[in-house]
């Protein structure tokens, strides 16, 4: 069931990538959720649950989460950038558990806490939430804030115990297990806390060299650029409400409100197209830094006629799910015309008056 659930992560972000529904995204995160609920029940009916096993399920976590964060990066990217500071302690956090772990015990921790469990379950609540209502929600950042809990508890175990444990469930029975054995900790961690610092910093930039520099949400886009007296890569909106203009609705340097129309009946072309962006992120090591070091952008070019009878055009760029949509309610809606030569011609080209 760990190992199933591991293998869920990549099947998450192939299916984002695949245009699955956000239900169906919902569906996966909550079979992970049961699964690592009940494999531990088993184990422990089973008296299976062994110190590999535990292990082996706290890396399947880890696995999954990653996967889910990618997943969630690619359909909404803003909710990330929102939480930018938060999902950065995180990282950071994890990070210094990770270098501190095998700088002590020569592998990561499987404490398995109280404080580990809820956050798991908020995630799983919060990712589950996000994907099946398409929009972000308040345990977002409560599961960081959660998140940020757990990794300082888990750090503050690794340091306390002498050795390595499995199942540590609060602060106080790390204690109790340090007086148990009656090992002092002494200097013992200070002698790798200079490496996980600079490990765990290292990391992190990494991390944030690799994120992507451009994100759009859903009914967000982008003016590249065009014959509009509009400033290129202004972000606004695209209102296709009207049947007879496209509208995109902008705001301009000083903060007011306006907009491009552009009539259906006027438009010549429509195309769609895409491109990859490479960005500087070359973090072969962190799953996060392989999925963000490209991105595609997707835009859709259009030519047109306006009133006054002057050639115009416009470079668009708008998020992947709406980009074939958009193109079909253009074509739907604009004068299908064909080149005056063409036999049976009714409805030719204008020609466009140069400005």
């Amino acid at each position: 069931m760990a190992a199933g659930r591991a293998l869920l992560g990549p099947v998450l972000i192939l299916g984002e990538r695949c245009g699955w529904t956000g239900l169906a995204l919902a569906s996966l995160v909550a079979t992970a959720l049961l699964s690592d609920i009940f494999d531990g029940v088993l184990a422990r009916r089973w008296k299976c649950d062994t110190a590999g096993v535990r292990l082996f399920d706290s890396m399947a976590d880890t696995a999954f989460y990653v996967c889910v964060a990618a997943a969630l990066w690619f359909y909404q990217p803003r909710l990330w950038h929102d939480n930018a500071l938060l999902l950065g302690s995180v990282f950071a956090l994890e990070a210094l558990r990770f270098a501190v772990d095998f700088g002590k015990f020569g592998k990561p921790s499987s404490y398995h806490s109280y404080l580990a469990k809820t956050w798991g379950l908020v995630m799983a609540v919060a990712v589950i939430w996000t994907f099946a209502s398409t929009r972000a929600n308040i345990l977002i950042p409560l599961a960081l804030l959660v998140g940020i809990a757990s990794n300082l508890e888990g750090l503050a175990m690794s340091l306390i115990l002498p050795v390595w444990r499995k199942d540590v469930k609060t602060l106080a029975a790390a204690h109790q297990i340090q007086r148990e054995l009656a090992v002092p900790v002494a200097r013992q961690p200070k002698a790798n806390s200079a490496r996980a610092v600079i490990t765990s910093s290292a990391l992190l930039l990494a991390v944030l060299i690799a994120s992507p520099a451009h994100a759009l949400d859903p009914n967000q886009a982008v003016y590249i650029g065009g014959s509009a007296s509009v400033t290129p890569d202004t972000l606004g909106t695209l209102d296709t409400t009207s049947p007879s203009a496209l509208l995109f609705h902008f705001k301009q340097p000083d903060g007011t409100a306006a907009q491009v129309s552009i009539n259906y009946a006027g438009i010549h072309t429509v195309n769609a197209s895409n491109e990859v962006t490479h960005h500087l992120g070359v973090a072969p090591a962190i799953a996060v830094g392989l999925l963000a070091a490209r991105q595609r952008r997707y835009f859709v070019t259009l030519t047109w006629t306006d009133e006054a009878g002057v050639a115009q055009a416009a470079q668009i760029e708008v998020p992947r799910r709406e980009q074939e949509p958009l193109v079909t309610l253009i074509r739907a809606r604009m004068p299908q015309r064909c080149a005056p030569s063409q036999p049976g011609c009714s409805r030719p080209f204008a020609t466009p008056r140069p400005r």
